[in-house]
């Protein structure tokens, strides 16, 4: 880190401008980011239900419907106009395929007149997301005295994301003032708190305008740009805050800003860069996930920790050292002045938080009944996480706002044919007709189908069978039959028969098991790569294991939390919620993977601190005191600024979101609270030296990741209070 100061300090000037022209130009491919994106990829290419739309979507088989009231619903002249003119403009809509009137049993007696116009789109589930994109977009679709909304699994899909981007947009505006508002009540500088702004912003334009350029020949998801700019944003402004954090301390000791950040840099930045590479390490991990959108999420995230990262090593010193003394508050800058600039070892760190100093004692005192309450009071809330698979679906659109158009042509349709005869489950068979028929026949005694209608396909042996069940696609009881189709009783009454089950009921299970069953892989790989990481960075087996174990107790207690607050009636009632929900399968994964990346940062930063003081002392009290007392702030205000973050998402119309930002805001509650501040210190306290140990063979093969840093001012030890106390 050494060298790496020195070069900074050398070339600064080009080094600033460099990194100004970067975030204009990522800037620039930024802002083309959304228009780059492409649609769907939740469920795996080579799912069933992926297989069945493109078939039919070859055979022009609607993969969409619209539901039209009012003038071009009334079977008249004029009537007969407007729907033409209705569909000739959703015709010419770019990757439409055909438009033409449903073949539905008639509507219900007391219905208003409505009609139902089937849609189909080339490029199968993905082709019919972008149609819907195109359709949802265009002004002007429907004649005057008409109304149309557009429905079908695409559609839910596409709304979900646009209703997800204005959501993003409200969740800046609500959390950003607050993050100012943490900033100045931590440093109390104003241009203390330019640092972070400065660093998270330019981190931000740099990894969503990598992700923008490599666009250009990669399909990003959507999930792209709300996951990335959730991580990146708050990892960068997290790293900035510990190296503020830092060279402050250091300088009003009387260190010079030039020696205060180098100190910063070989501690501080040492430990930013292995929080960093295991954050990497841990989003890599969802690449194990067989899904196009998460993995794609995946490397965006990646890109803005990379870019999240620079900043703080590259950016942060040189923008430190061009504000100087400016960064300190306006009394440590008089008592430095009155000092005249000399090194003070009894002059009063406003870095140490004298309230986590107590606390730090007084877990450290006791440090059994800590450990044993604070892991009871996780147990209860890991409880439920044991059934999280049973928790988990995607949502159905009566979770849509009010306004929403699939919402209402969802609920329209129903009300007037049924749920299941707008959205059927589709089969596609290889065979003969008589296998055709053979399928109708098992379906005609099942109590869950209405009923079943074989129609060819282009080519002599492609046969669809569509089946109208009488519940919706969303219901346990179709997804039941769904199942049975494919590997349960009736698959196996069918023995002999070739076919594949598709239609939005099947779509749904396969996003779902594409994005949630590679979750128990995922968590394993992601495991050790962690531990394997934290060896090597902390040069210790005792420290990464209890690490590992804390990860594991924190998911648990994130997931059960989420689960006992979304999809249980008081839990939705206490957070303001209509109703309860099961969780969106993305929830968990990306729950997953945001938790144990700032759970190691956090772990990393505190245990880099408590770990310098016991390598200069040898005391195993005093450092975890020590470190408890100089990390305590920065760390609660970290996490004070995520929480108003992820509270703007939680204030969503859309159910994933809400999820997302409830989850996210409790799990990092429980992070920064229980487990940084009693379990780490406790268990650490019980362990004593065996914190450190490492076998002799283990430390010739892990070489340290920085020198032994300079004797610094005196730890705050256990029983002695300082006048630390009183900062």
């Amino acid at each position: 880190m050494d060298r790496l100061t020195d070069f900074l300090f050398r070339n600064s000037k080009p080094i600033l401008v460099g990194w100004v022209l970067l975030a204009v130009v990522g800037a620039a491919f930024a802002v083309g980011l959304e228009g780059r994106a492409v649609p769907g990829g939740e469920a795996s290419d080579s799912s069933q239900a992926e297989a069945v739309a493109r078939e039919l979507g070859a055979n022009g088989v609607p993969s969409l419907f619209m539901v039209v009231t009012g003038d071009a619903a009334t079977p008249d002249d004029e009537g007969t106009v407007a729907l033409d003119k209705l569909k000739g403009a959703v015709a010419s809509t770019p990757g439409v395929r055909g438009v033409e009137p449903l073949p539905l049993p008639p509507a219900a007696a007391d219905a208003d007149p409505i009609l139902v116009l089937g849609i189909s789109a080339t490029g199968g589930v993905d082709g019919s997301i972008d149609v819907a994109h195109r359709l949802l977009n265009t002004e002007g679709l429907e004649p005057e005295g008409t109304k149309a909304f557009i429905g079908g699994y695409g559609a839910h899909r596409e709304e979900l994301v646009q209703l997800s981007r204005s959501d993003l947009l409200r969740a800046e505006q609500v959390g950003l003032p607050i993050v100012l508002v943490v900033l100045l009540l931590t440093f109390g500088s104003l241009w203390a708190t330019v640092v972070p702004l400065v660093i998270g912003l330019s981190a931000l334009l740099g990894g969503l305008g990598a992700a923008g350029a490599l666009a250009f020949g990669v399909p990003f998801s959507e999930y792209v740009t709300n996951a990335a700019s959730m991580v990146g944003l708050a990892l960068a402004v997290d790293y900035a805050m510990f190296l503020v954090q830092r060279v402050r301390e250091s300088v009003v000791r009387g260190l010079s800003v030039d020696d205060a950040i180098r100190s910063a840099m070989r501690t501080t930045g040492t430990a930013i860069a292995w929080s960093g590479l295991t954050v990497m390490v841990a989003e890599a991990t969802m690449f194990l996930v067989d899904s196009r959108a998460i993995r794609t999420a995946g490397l965006g995230m990646i890109l803005v920790t990379f870019a999240a990262i620079v900043a703080a090593l590259v950016g942060a010193p040189l923008v430190l050292r061009l504000l100087g003394h400016r960064i300190l508050r306006k009394k440590d800058r008089e008592r430095l002045l009155a000092r005249g600039g000399q090194v003070d070892a009894d002059q009063p760190d406003a870095e140490v938080s004298g309230f986590w100093a107590r606390w730090g004692r007084r877990v450290t005192d006791r440090p059994g009944r800590w450990l044993v309450g604070a892991t009871l009071l996780l147990a209860v809330f890991c409880v439920p996480a044991l059934n999280l698979a049973q928790g988990v679906d995607l949502p159905s659109a009566s979770a849509m706002p009010p306004d929403s158009q699939v919402r209402q042509a969802t609920e329209q349709a129903a009300e007037a044919y049924g749920h299941g005869v707008i959205s059927p489950v589709e089969i596609v068979l290889r065979g003969t007709s008589a296998d055709a028929d053979r399928v109708v026949q098992a379906l005609s005694g099942d109590d869950r189908v209405r009923f079943a209608q074989p129609v060819p396909l282009s080519g002599s042996d492609v046969y669809r069978v569509t089946v109208a069940t009488e519940h919706s696609p969303s219901d346990d009881r179709t997804h039941e039959l769904v199942r049975s189709l494919r590997d349960g009783d009736l698959h196996r009454s069918l023995a002999g028969v070739r076919y594949e089950v598709g239609g939005e009921a099947a779509m749904r299970i396969d996003s779902t098991d594409a994005l949630f069953a590679s979750l128990p892989l995922m968590v394993s790989v992601l495991l050790a790569l962690v531990l394997l990481l934290l060896v090597v960075a902390m040069r210790s087996i005792v420290l990464p294991l209890k690490a590992i174990l804390l990860v594991v107790i924190s998911l648990g207690a994130s997931m059960g939390g989420l689960l006992l607050l979304s999809t249980t009636e008081l839990g939705a009632t206490l957070i303001g919620w209509s109703d309860p929900a099961d969780l969106h399968p993305i929830v968990p994964i990306t729950i997953v993977a945001i938790v144990v990346a700032l759970s190691t940062d956090y772990e990393v930063i505190l245990i880099s601190r408590i770990a310098e003081r016991y390598r200069d002392t040898g005391d195993n009290t005093g450092s975890i005191i020590d470190g408890v007392a100089r990390t305590g702030r920065v760390i609660s205000s970290a996490a004070a600024i995520m929480i108003a973050v992820f509270f703007g998402f939680a204030l969503s119309d859309v159910t994933p979101l809400k999820q997302l930002g409830v989850g996210l805001a409790f799990a990092v509650l429980i992070d920064a609270t229980v487990i940084r501040g009693v379990l780490v210190p406790a268990s650490m306290q019980l362990m004593g030296r065996w914190n450190w140990w490492l076998p002799s063979f283990a430390r010739r093969a892990v070489p340290p990741v920085s020198p032994v840093p300079p004797a610094s001012p005196q730890p705050v030890r256990a029983g002695h209070r300082r006048s630390d106390d009183r900062a």
